[in-house]
């Protein structure tokens, strides 16, 4: 019961694929919704005992109860009432509960790697169906025509489970385990995903990561023969793809408009961290979740994006700060720079890079906004606190995902 209810989770997350829209927004996050709180019934009622597990309760509860503060402060300070905070703020309470959730469950590693991997496989062939069928959307919400970047933009479901297991594979491979052909090819597919994605950020900070993963143990011979091999590759081979120039001379044309007006992103920064802030207590406490469409607060937030152009969920920690407050900010950062920084065994090193990884990416996208990604994440934590490294150092079991 508890691993099926866990691999309903991972898919509800990301609305089954939704086939054909046959699903509507609101009954994705139903379905969301309802698997959550079944996995956090039988967490109360046949999960575990927390006493022994060493996990960052006090970062972590804190933030907790900050999205829970942050509700009373939406609507003592913003025209919404407390029942459609509470429906806004329902994706981030349950998402990042989903901790707690499997740490209770204490379900085994090798099974949930085995799902996050069938996730992924399943995410490749659905990406070039929607690829080649465009303007009819086979999977996932429609979305618009972009080519802005040398190549259709198509959403890549579980993106960031790509880049866990790109850095699962290069942690297999210099720890000599398995097949390597095989983890070369994982590896080159999950690359191959995120170069398709033509999300920059991700796409710079997963590169410049496996760089330096693969590059920890190696002599300076080898490391100097990387390099040179990584500056052929930028200088003869990355120009010669189209979709690479094309993002390019997007990012050059961006600098130079951002000589004349400010980038978006660097105006979304200041505009939740600062600007938009109602009084002196909601940078502390935050601001809560706004319901766009379902709340005078909402419609008036929604025009003032129309305006400006400023999304929280392009700049999650700044979206984190005007949510919950610095205090959730602080809260949560606490939490992954523990993951980051926590002592691991070699076979799970790949979750140092994997949560920099994640780190980096809160600077300018929306990971911690996103309940599929919070999800992610989430499991994530449980892999660095909540899964038991006695003698797992020759556990084969844990080499091979599926």
């Amino acid at each position: 019961m508890k691993k099926a209810l866990f691999v309903l989770t991972l898919f509800s997350s990301i609305g089954f694929f939704n086939p054909m829209q046959i699903f509507s927004p609101q009954l994705t996050k139903l379905m969301f919704y309802l698997c959550i709180c079944m996995c956090a019934l039988l967490a109360v009622t046949d999960g575990r005992s927390l006493r022994g597990i060493d996990y960052p309760r006090k970062s972590y509860w804190l933030f907790m109860l900050m999205i829970a503060v942050s509700t009373v402060s939406a609507t003592a300070f913003h025209p919404q009432s407390y029942s459609v905070t509470l429906m806004s703020t329902l994706p981030y309470f349950l998402g990042y509960f989903f901790f707690w959730i499997m740490l209770k469950l204490a379900l085994p590693e090798r099974f949930i790697l085995k799902w996050m991997f069938i996730g992924c496989l399943l995410a490749v062939p659905v990406y070039f169906i929607n690829l080649f069928s465009f303007p009819n959307v086979v999977f996932g919400e429609e979305f618009n025509l972009d080519t802005s970047r040398g190549m259709l933009r198509v959403p890549v479901f579980f993106l960031e489970i790509m880049a866990f297991f790109l850095f699962y594979g290069i942690n297999q491979l210099l720890l000599g385990r398995g097949r390597k052909n095989l983890w070369i090819m994982i590896c080159g597919v999950c690359t191959l995903m995120i170069f398709m994605s033509v999300v920059r950020q991700v796409i710079l900070y997963s590169m410049v990561l496996c760089i330096l993963f693969l590059l920890k143990r190696s002599s300076w011979t080898k490391k100097l023969m990387v390099v040179a091999a990584g500056i052929i590759v930028v200088v003869y081979v990355l120009p010669m793809i189209p979709a690479y120039n094309t993002m390019l001379e997007l990012s050059g044309d961006q600098l130079e408009e951002n000589e004349e007006k400010e980038n978006v992103r660097i105006g979304a920064w200041r505009y939740y961290t600062f600007e938009n802030q109602t009084n002196g207590l909601t940078p502390i406490i935050g601001n809560g979740s706004p319901s766009f469409g379902n709340s005078v607060w909402g419609n008036v937030f929604d025009d003032a994006i129309e305006d400006n152009g400023y999304l929280y969920a392009d700049v999650a920690w700044a979206g984190i700060i005007y949510l919950f407050g610095w205090t959730g900010f602080a809260a949560l950062l606490i939490l992954i720079l523990k993951a980051v920084f926590k002592q691991k065994i070699p076979e799970r090193e790949y979750l140092t890079y994997w949560f920099v990884f994640i780190f980096l990416c809160g600077i300018g996208s929306g990971v911690f906004i996103y309940y599929n990604s919070i999800i992610s994440i989430m499991i994530g934590l449980y892999l660095v606190f909540g899964t038991n490294e006695k003698n797992s150092d020759n556990n084969p079991q844990l080499q091979q995902p599926v």
